[in-house]
């Protein structure tokens, strides 16, 4: 098999299911992942240019296979969660909310893309073009908005917490967690092993760090997003006219925000006061579950960073890009 042939996701999960399925009382400061793991998920990552450990497109963007081989490829037509940790519909059920979120995000990127090919910003035609295109955005925004809002219906708290989340947790996820090292890499320190997270997504730009764990596609995009000097802040600054269109995208954008919030807090700092639930497929993992229904402190994502910081960080970051109308 080549390496255009090979699914990336599989190498990722092997090293996953590999860490978290060793018993619980062999478990020090450190777990040595075997090279026979290693080596090929390290030379994928490489090609691919993204971290050598599970990742959002891991788990969303590449996890899925048509549900009719004949028929063309269309959201209805993927199965989401090829590659399931727990194999419960919770999982399954959050890999496919997920890539519909995404999906509707390919709108966003249209609009991005036409807006820096209008030949200028300041004549008629082209400020009522962007008009539009903010109209267009907001719209987006509150799809996404409504299609986080489904996954409410969709994927149960208790199981996603406890039966789902423990599979994605990277190295060092938390403060009794050991960190990993990759058999013949050297120093395992200077990776990015961190577990999958949303904020991998190329919708979601505001963590930097994250950056390292998207395609290295995906980053070169947002980089140059970045770099463009057309940065539609200052055109509404010097064109009064869209202000009331940007700032209703501002607007929705922070009430996203905001939903993502309350969910959050849902399916991770609620469920982190409870305990697991009495049955579980793997033993290892439910040992390790138990040590986190006893960790004191605040809720993390699975790469370990405190999840309401983050969270709250970027919903005040979309507040302060708001304008002034007068």
């Amino acid at each position: 098999m080549t390496l255009a042939d090979a699914n990336p996701s599989h190498g990722s999960f092997l090293v996953h299911f590999y860490v978290h399925s060793i018993p619980s009382d062999s478990t020090t400061e450190s777990i040595v992942v075997p090279r026979s793991l290693v080596a090929p998920l390290m030379t994928v990552s490489a090609a691919l240019e993204i971290a050598p450990v599970l990742t959002f497109s891991d788990t969303v963007l590449w996890n899925w296979e048509l549900v009719d081989p004949r028929l063309p490829v269309t959201f209805e037509n993927m199965r989401f969660g090829r590659i399931l940790f727990s194999g419960t519909d919770a999982e399954r059920n959050f890999y496919h909310g997920s890539a519909r979120t995404e999906l509707i995000g390919v709108e966003a990127l249209q609009i991005i893309h036409e807006y820096h090919n209008l030949p200028n910003v300041t004549d008629l035609s082209s400020v009522s073009k962007i008009n539009r295109l903010l109209e267009r955005l907001a719209a987006t925004i509150q799809d996404i908005s409504s299609s986080i809002q489904a996954m409410r219906e969709e994927v149960d708290p208790l199981m996603f917490y406890w039966e789902v989340r423990p599979w994605w947790n990277g190295s060092g996820s938390g403060p009794d967690e050991p960190v990993w090292i990759y058999e013949g890499v050297g120093d395992t320190s200077k990776l990015d092993l961190s577990g999958p997270s949303a904020g991998q997504s190329s919708d979601h730009g505001f963590m930097e760090r994250m950056r390292r764990y998207m395609p290295g596609r995906h980053r070169k995009y947002l980089e140059w997003i970045a770099r463009s000097p057309r940065s539609i802040r200052s055109v509404v600054q010097d064109t009064p006219v869209i202000r009331e269109r940007y700032n209703a995208a501002v607007a929705a954008l922070k009430k996203l925000r905001d939903l993502h919030i309350r969910v959050a807090c849902l399916y991770v700092v609620t469920m982190s006061h409870t305990r697991p639930p009495p049955t579980c497929p793997v033993a290892a993992v439910l040992r390790r579950m138990e040590r986190e229904a006893q960790r004191q402190g605040p809720a993390t994502g699975t790469g370990g960073n405190e999840l309401s910081v983050l969270l709250k960080a970027g919903r005040d970051a979309t507040t302060r890009a708001l304008l002034r109308t007068n």
